[in-house]
């Protein structure tokens, strides 16, 4: 298990579960792009990976929907199993510890404030103290 980040695409609109202690959880499935920077014959490669969140991540994740583009940080394991064509395969899985979808973050919604200017009337510092090195 280790920590990691993945960056993809919604498979499906995120389904609401509930685990046996009543704990409210979001389940998805994303397309992560993992075609390298040099591609040869401009071939795709996508690996699916199951998000899986709790909580506040929860809530966030059960507002997307299919197809939106979804960021999510947290524990990544991958479990490998034999298909009913006996042919073994892997599963990945990550445990979201933040995630942030185009939902939540909603550019434009809270209009940012620019720091106040300068006040020009200031007196300008004085660096010229004596310093001994």
């Amino acid at each position: 298990m280790l920590i990691s980040n993945i960056y993809g695409r919604l498979a499906a609109d995120p389904t609401e579960k509930t685990t046996k202690t009543g704990k409210p959880m979001a389940l998805a499935s994303v397309a992560v792009d993992v075609t390298g920077q040099r591609a040869e014959d401009g071939d795709s490669e996508t690996l699916w990976v199951s998000l899986m969140a709790f909580g506040h991540q929860c809530e966030a994740l059960l507002r997307a929907e299919k197809g939106q583009m979804v960021a999510a940080i947290g524990k990544l394991t991958r479990s490998r199993y034999t298909g009913r064509d006996d042919i073994e395969r892997e599963s990945w899985t990550l445990l979201a510890e933040s995630v942030v979808t185009a939902k939540s973050a909603r550019p434009g919604t809270r209009k940012r404030q620019d720091p106040p200017p300068p006040d020009r009337r200031a007196p300008a510092r004085d660096f010229d103290d004596a310093i001994d090195f």
